[in-house]
């Protein structure tokens, strides 16, 4: 499962649009897609036009309730296209979060602990950089910048490559970027200098596809579906294609084994196809245990296995569909995982971690 973040600092860069075209040609390709709206503005599920009544659950919930699964949240619009809609309520959670450990990790661990069933998720992340975009950021594995062409996109562009650079320098986690030119007149001078200097400064990463000037790709928003729903845009229909294909093929770029290991380490327990994974990072530990209602809160729990390679402890479980709750014993201390952030408070005023199968 990849996952695509479409982020810019700069409002007014047609991100959203791009997130949705993206989302709608990766279906097209045959290819199971999960659109995530993180912007409070809602833009995305405006622009899919999703009815009131088809929405149960929005990001908010998704990100505030430990027991709302990922599938919760879920509208499909197509069988190979679903949407996690948002709400202006999404604008509360900043303030609900601060100052809370693992804020930032929210999203994540509710897509670490999903089934898997997407080839793509996108993220379509809110026009600047706070708890949301983290949470986007530290879930991705990849990030589509989209640049209008204006200084200020460029600017922008600049301000997100340092965040990102800070992202990786201060807690090791590595986006891979990719610079989308998007609502370009390629027929002006100001066009043909403005990709020369994306060209010059940010070649590297910059995608050879490109999303032309049309009037019907604003039309489309305001209308409530993708460009693919449009007539009268073959050429747009194309574009988003070749990108699609584009993104598709940009895949071996991807160090899997660095994502898996990073995932393991970020957010707690995870579906694998032997069962539900736990880990603990715990390099220096002589003895990790696993116990909890699984295991009738035996203090001799179920032994983890230490990796060699990495320093994690790990124990896979088969366990029914259910709520499940569970603490790790380290060198006989008893400590809940600190890398789930769903939790409960038990008898003696203690937090025990939560699990949702």
């Amino acid at each position: 499962m990849r996952i695509i973040s479409v982020v810019n600092q700069k409002g007014g860069c047609g991100k959203t649009t791009v997130a949705i075209n993206l989302a709608a040609a990766l279906g097209k390709l045959g290819k199971k897609i999960l659109l995530i709206d993180m912007d409070p503005q809602a833009h995305a599920s405006l622009g899919l036009n999703i009815p009131s009544e088809m929405i149960s659950h929005t990001t908010y919930d998704l990100l505030i309730e430990p027991r709302l699964k990922l599938s919760d949240a879920v509208c499909e619009l197509s069988e190979n296209f679903h949407i996690v809609p948002s709400s202006p309520v999404l604008s509360a959670l900043e303030q609900e979060l601060s100052g809370k450990k693992g804020r930032e990790n929210h999203l994540g661990a509710k897509l670490a602990k999903s089934d898997g069933i997407y080839d793509f998720v996108i993220i379509d992340s809110p026009p600047n950089v706070g708890i949301l975009t983290f949470n986007a950021l530290i879930a991705s594995n990849e990030v589509i910048i989209p640049v209008e062409p204006s200084y200020f996109s460029l600017d922008g562009l600049n301000r997100l490559r340092e965040t990102l650079e800070l992202l990786e320098s201060e807690i090791d986690h590595t986006v891979v970027m990719h610079i989308l030119i998007n609502n370009l007149e390629k027929r002006t001078n100001f066009a043909r200098d403005f990709v020369h200097e994306l060209e010059r400064k940010h070649e590297s990463i910059l995608m050879q596809n490109m999303v032309s000037h049309s009037v019907r790709y604003k039309e489309s928003a305001l209308m409530g579906v993708s460009i693919f729903e449009m007539s009268d845009a073959d050429h747009l229909h194309k574009e988003f294609l070749a990108i699609a294909e584009e993104v598709e093929g940009r895949s071996n770029i991807l160090d899997m084994e660095n994502i898996r290991n990073w995932m393991e380490r970020l957010h707690g327990p995870r579906v694998v196809e032997e069962g539900i994974l736990f880990s603990i990072d715990a390099p220096s530990a002589e003895s990790v245990y696993l116990t909890g209602e699984f295991a009738n809160w035996s203090r001799n729990g179920i032994s983890m296995t230490r990796d060699s390679y990495n320093g994690l402890w790990q124990v896979t479980l088969h366990l029914e569909p259910g709520e499940y709750e569970y603490r790790f014993i380290v060198d006989g201390n008893w400590i809940r995982d600190p890398k789930n952030n769903d939790t409960v408070v038990n008898e003696f005023g203690q937090e025990n971690s939560l699990l949702i199968v």
